[in-house]
């Protein structure tokens, strides 16, 4: 059966004949509210929903409210059935109808009852061990560990920072190294205080000071060792070895000329007493003690006679000759008994000189070199040079703070003698 019930809102070529009075009454009313654009017409709008409804439960995240925008379009009015306007309502609870707004479908949230009060998640902070760049690091102690490692930066370099290490990170070795070479560069600097200054000195301190220095920092050249460094450093050693076998040999030779004393049998000999610097008409205190050793030989041989010898320095006022000389009066040896050589600037020239006195008074040509311990090698090679057969040594021993200076630099002497010959 066809049902010919028409609507108003029906099109006019789709409307039949047969209707009543009431509904074109109705239709004429409805007509301009239908032309303004109404969201909801008569038979049309759907059923709230029932608030005994089972409501969906959905995650807190999803509460996200929405707020309305500022270029949304004005809400629409809904119209009665007789036309007029029907009054706003509050939305209902759980909205499940989908409006526009700007153009696009709304975000339909579906929420709990007003009842229930949701709390937004509190943030909690989570602690990672993980590194963090910006963090500086706490201020600690570097370990043995630490210290020993070599660290590499992004390009492969290695860290080239300069520390010190603490004394529980230095070896048993390395300490006894610091320790032994560092009293020796203050002993060898030692004569620098009472104005002795000279290349024995300088040259001793320095290679003192560098084997305590190296003792001291080997872990940073142990850290950045290379190739070429490990060829630098073997070489530096191997120089280092033959210098210290040198001296050790040299050493030697030094203390067996030393050691050839004057022999009993032979009570006819002359002395000759090598000169060194003097202040004014004092003797120096390297001087002093050659003039005491030759006082106690004169004084136990009242027979022999002596040779003082050395010239006149550029910073000295009278000839070290003439300053021994005046010492071993005041002593009381006679005059008579010392001849003076004032000309010489040398070793050479000290016993050249004397060779010649010696012959021209007639004196007897076994001579006793009166000097330091350090300096009768090489004032026992010009004496042969010199033409003097029988040599012996009447030696005296050098002050213990000046001593390391001046082997150093008899070491210098000895080297130039055999390398050049002067």
């Amino acid at each position: 059966m066809q049902n010919n019930t028409n609507f108003p809102c029906q099109p006019a070529d789709s409307r039949t004949d047969s209707r009543r009075p009431e509904d074109a009454e109705l239709r004429k009313k409805t007509e301009p509210a239908i032309r303004q654009g109404s969201t909801e017409v008569l038979h049309s709008r759907r059923p709230e929903p029932s608030p005994t409804r089972e409501r969906r439960k959905v995650p807190d995240q999803d509460l996200i409210p929405q707020k309305p925008s500022e270029s949304s379009p004005p809400r629409r009015t809904e119209v009665r059935r007789n036309g007029t306007p029907r009054p706003e309502q509050a939305p209902a609870e759980n909205p499940r109808q989908s409006s526009r707004q700007n153009g696009r479908p709304r975000q339909v949230v579906v929420g709990r009852p007003k009842s229930e009060k949701t709390e937004e998640p509190r943030r909690q902070t989570v602690v990672v061990d993980s590194p963090d760049i910006d963090a500086k690091p706490p201020k600690t102690g570097k370990t043995d560990e630490d210290k020993s490692r070599l660290t590499d930066d992004h390009n492969g370099k290695k860290d080239k920072k300069f520390y010190f290490q603490r004394p529980g990170e230095i070896s048993t070795l390395r300490k006894m190294l610091i320790i032994v070479f560092g009293l020796l560069f203050f002993w060898c600097i030692a004569p620098a205080f009472f104005h002795i200054r000279g290349i024995g000195v300088i040259s001793s301190s320095a290679v003192m000071l560098g084997i305590c220095l190296t003792a001291m920092f080997w872990h940073l050249i142990d850290r950045n060792w290379t190739f070429r460094k490990t060829a630098a450093v073997s070489l530096a050693a191997l120089v280092f070895a033959a210098c210290v076998a040198a001296f050790s040999v040299v050493s030697g030779m030094m203390l067996k000329a030393s050691l050839t004393a004057i022999p009993a049998d032979r009570p006819s000999y002359t002395l000759v007493v090598l000169g060194c610097k003097a202040h004014g008409d004092q003797p120096s205190w390297m001087l002093s003690d050659r003039l005491e050793k030759a006082y106690s030989i004169l004084r136990d041989n009242p027979k022999i006679k002596c040779v003082v010898t050395g010239g006149k320095g550029d910073d000295e006022q009278f000839t070290e000759a003439y300053v021994m000389k005046k010492f071993l009066v005041e002593k009381g040896i006679s005059p008579d008994r010392i001849y003076t050589e004032e000309l010489s600037q040398s070793t050479e020239e000290n016993l050249l000189y004397s060779k010649g006195i010696i012959r021209l008074n007639g004196l007897s040509e076994n001579i006793v070199i009166v000097t330091d311990r350090f300096h009768v090698l090489r004032a026992r090679i010009w004496a042969e040079k010199s033409g003097f057969t029988n040599i012996y040594s009447g030696c005296c021993e050098t002050r213990s703070y000046l001593v390391i200076g001046y082997w150093f630099r008899e070491m210098f002497g000895l080297a130039r003698l055999y390398i050049f010959g002067v």
